[in-house]
């Protein structure tokens, strides 16, 4: 037998999430979001593969502006 949990957020969770986020939270969100979402890229020339270097290099350069370094 298996067990299950179902979470249901109200209106209010929203905003609070929102409202309650830190400078660290919306770095590691930045981190996950480039590591588990935009593609990676193959260095193949293509303007696709371009195109995900620069997706890249932008949340890169996002997190470390974020972070004080440059």
């Amino acid at each position: 037998m298996k067990t299950y949990t179902i979470i249901e957020y109200e209106k209010k969770d929203y905003d609070n999430f929102e409202n309650d986020l830190t400078k660290q939270d919306v770095i590691n969100g930045l981190r996950s979001i480039a590591r588990g979402w935009l593609p990676d890229y193959n260095y193949t020339g293509t303007e696709e593969d371009f195109d995900d270097f620069k997706n890249q290099a932008i949340m890169r350069k996002a997190i470390k502006l974020l972070e004080g370094r440059k």
